[in-house]
C-alpha cells in the first residue's frame, strides 16, 4: 500500500496526473497544493514558553489533564507521540518516546508548531479540524514529503454545543507501526475530554452573539450570492463579486500574489488582469477598496461570516436562519470553494448535534448537501412522530441518497 501511495503522490506532484487515492486526501492534496510546497521540511512554529502559557491557561487543558499521565504512558510504551492541539491547528501539548522525540523535534511536531492544512498541507490532525470527524492519513497520503514516515490518527474535540471543533487529539508513530486501534483510542479519548469540557462550563467561554452594527455594504454568499449598496443590489460581474467576497473574508487584508491564488488557483490568468478586475470593482463601489495589502476600507457585512459567529456562540438556530444555502456555488475559486466545505460542514455538524427535530427539518429545507446530511435524514426518521406527514419527506430523500452512494 506505502509503495502504490507513493507512486501515487510523485504522480500528482511531479506530473499532475489525477492520484488514485480516496477522495478526501485527493482534495486536501488540491487544496494544499496552492498553499505550500510539498517539500517543505517543517512546520512553521510559535514561541514555545507563550505556547505553554496558552495551554495551561485553556479550558482543553482543563478538561484533558485527568488524561495526560495516562496519554503520557501510552506514547511510550507504544513508540508514539501524541499531541493536544487548538482550532486553528497549532499544537500546545506534546509527549513522545525517545524514538519518536527526534523525529517530532526535526518536524516541529512540538508545542507551537502549526500543523493546519494551508502550513503543512494534508495531515490527520488538519483533516479532523475540517471535516469535524476522526481521521487517519497513511504514510504518502501526507502531502509533505518529508511526513510520508508516519501515519496519524486525529479526532476531534468538540464543542459539546454546537458539534464544532475546538481543538483536535492526535496520535501519530512511523508507518510501520500502523494499528487498526489507533483511530479508535484517540476518539475515545477526545470524547471523553468533550465530556469534560461540559462539566467545565465551556458554553459559558462564548457570550451571546451581540448584532452586527449596520454597514454601508451587504454581502451575501450563503445560496445566491449578492452585493448591496443603501439596499440597492450592485450590478457586479461574477468575477468582480468573487474579488469583493475574498476580500470581506480577509479583513486582515491581502497581497496581490495572495488575492491571486485565492481568486484563480493555478489558472494562467497575468496579475495586470487581476488588477484591472479590481479597478473596475473599486470603481463600482465609489472607493473602498485599498492596496498594499489589498482590503476592503468600507465596513462589510457578510452573511457567511455572521453564520460563523452565531455557530461559536452556540446560536444554531439563528446560524441556520442566516444560512442561505452552500457559500457562492457558482464560484470555483480555490479560497471560496474552501469556505464553502468549511461553512457547510460546520453547519450540518451544529444541527446534527443539536438533536433537534425542527432545527433539522430547517436544515433540510436549505437544500444542503454536506457530507454528513445522511446522518441528519437519519436521526430526523428517528425523531419526527410516525404520523408526521414530513416522515415521508425525509424518508423518500434519504433513499435518493443512499441510491446516489451505491448503499451503506
Amino acid at each position: 500500500m506505502r509503495r502504490r501511495l507513493e507512486r501515487a503522490w510523485a504522480s500528482y506532484i511531479h506530473d499532475q496526473v489525477q492520484p488514485e487515492a480516496p477522495r478526501d486526501i485527493v482534495t486536501s492534496w488540491q487544496r494544499s497544493r496552492r498553499a505550500v510546497s510539498p517539500l517543505r521540511a517543517a512546520a512553521p512554529v510559535d514561541d514555545p514558553d507563550e505556547t505553554l502559557r496558552e495551554w495551561q491557561s485553556s479550558l482543553l487543558y482543563a478538561a484533558a489533564k485527568p488524561l495526560l499521565a495516562e496519554m503520557k504512558r501510552a506514547a511510550e510504551d507504544q513508540d508514539l507521540i501524541v499531541g493536544v492541539a487548538d482550532a486553528s491547528g497549532k499544537l500546545l501539548w506534546t509527549h513522545s518516546s525517545r524514538h519518536m522525540q527526534r523525529r517530532a523535534e526535526g518536524l516541529h511536531f512540538v508545542p507551537g508548531g502549526h500543523w493546519d492544512e494551508r502550513s503543512v498541507g494534508t495531515n490527520a490532525l488538519a483533516l479532523a479540524l475540517r471535516t469535524a470527524k476522526p481521521s487517519r492519513v497513511f504514510s504518502a497520503e501526507h502531502f509533505l514529503q518529508a511526513v510520508h514516515d508516519w501515519v496519524c490518527y486525529s479526532a476531534p474535540i468538540r464543542d459539546p454545543r454546537t458539534g464544532l471543533p475546538i481543538g483536535v487529539l492526535d496520535f501519530s508513530t512511523t508507518w510501520q507501526k500502523a494499528n487498526g486501534l489507533g483511530l479508535v483510542t484517540a476518539t475515545a479519548l477526545a470524547r471523553y475530554i468533550e465530556a469534560r469540557l461540559e462539566g467545565y462550563g465551556y458554553a459559558a467561554v462564548f457570550g451571546p452573539p451581540t448584532p452586527l452594527a449596520p454597514a454601508p455594504l451587504q454581502l451575501t454568499l450563503c445560496g445566491e450570492a449578492a452585493a448591496y449598496a443603501s439596499n440597492r443590489r450592485l450590478e457586479l460581474t461574477p468575477r468582480r463579486l468573487e474579488i469583493l467576497a475574498i476580500l470581506a473574508l480577509c479583513p486582515q487584508g491581502l497581497t496581490l500574489d495572495a488575492l491571486h491564488a485565492h481568486l484563480y488557483g493555478d489558472q494562467p490568468v497575468s496579475l495586470s488582469t487581476l488588477k484591472a478586475e479590481v479597478s473596475g470593482l473599486r470603481k463600482q463601489l465609489g472607493g473602498g477598496v485599498a492596496s498594499r495589502p489589498y482590503r476592503l476600507t468600507t465596513p462589510c457585512a457578510v452573511d457567511a461570516l455572521e453564520v460563523e459567529r452565531r455557530l461559536q456562540a452556540g446560536d444554531v438556530a439563528g446560524a441556520l436562519a442566516h444560512y442561505g444555502g452552500p457559500l457562492f456555488c457558482t464560484s470555483e475559486s480555490p479560497f471560496l470553494s474552501e469556505w464553502r466545505d468549511y461553512l457547510a460542514s460546520a453547519v450540518q455538524a451544529a444541527v446534527a448535534s443539536s438533536d433537534d427535530a425542527e432545527l433539522m427539518w430547517r436544515y433540510t429545507l436549505k437544500g444542503a448537501q454536506a457530507p454528513g446530511d445522511f446522518e441528519v435524514l437519519l436521526r430526523l426518521t428517528q425523531l419526527l412522530p410516525a404520523r408526521d406527514p414530513r416522515l415521508a419527506l425525509v424518508k423518500a430523500r434519504l433513499e435518493r441518497l443512499l441510491g446516489e452512494s451505491g448503499g451503506v
